[in-house]
């Protein structure tokens, strides 16, 4: 039997793999939590708040949006992603957390690291990109941000509690022009 993709191997969690996605999204959302805080956007993104991202799990999908925003934006910026995107990251001059496929799954020593350094930093806004992957909206609900950004997700709420449609513009332009750096 193959891994479970969300959970560390330990008996604890071995039935959960038999549960559907349903299930799962709502075993997440209650260890998460329930509860958000109130925000005025797109005001919460003046000023260059403390925010966390997500990126892609991708080098093909992550590039264009670290290249696309400016390097304001990185100043105030704690960026979880992939071991594989390192280099990316470092090129921007910017902070990161990583985690490996295996590292991130709920259970794991490592994801409970994650955890404690995304509370830590206890970011104002989140901005998830990327496919939704339960632990990774599990880590963006339990920041405790008030806003919590994704593109075209409205079936990730409550994890993203904001769901943006760029019509014409990159994620990144978009981006860019709500936190005022364009």
């Amino acid at each position: 039997m193959k891994p479970s993709p969300y959970f560390t191997d330990q008996f604890r969690y071995f039935f959960m793999r038999f549960k559907g996605e349903p299930s799962l999204f709502n075993w997440f959302l209650k260890n998460a939590g329930n509860e958000s805080t109130a925000f005025q956007f797109p005001d919460v993104l003046k000023n260059n708040p403390k925010t966390l991202l997500f990126l892609h799990r991708d080098m093909e999908r992550a590039a264009p949006f670290m290249k696309g925003m400016p390097d304001l934006f990185f100043k105030n910026v704690l960026i979880c992603a992939h071991d594989s995107l390192q280099s990316l990251i470092s090129s921007k001059r910017a902070h990161g957390i990583y985690y490996s496929d295996k590292e991130c799954r709920y259970g794991e020593p490592h994801f409970g690291v994650l955890e404690n350094k995304i509370k830590e930093y206890s970011p104002t806004v989140v901005i998830y990109l990327g496919d939704l992957f339960l632990p990774r909206l599990y880590l963006a609900k339990i920041s405790n941000a008030p806003c919590r950004i994704g593109f075209s997700v409205e079936k990730a709420y409550p994890f993203l509690n904001l769901s943006i449609l760029p019509e014409s513009t990159s994620e990144s332009n978009l981006i860019a022009a709500y936190y005022g750096l364009t």
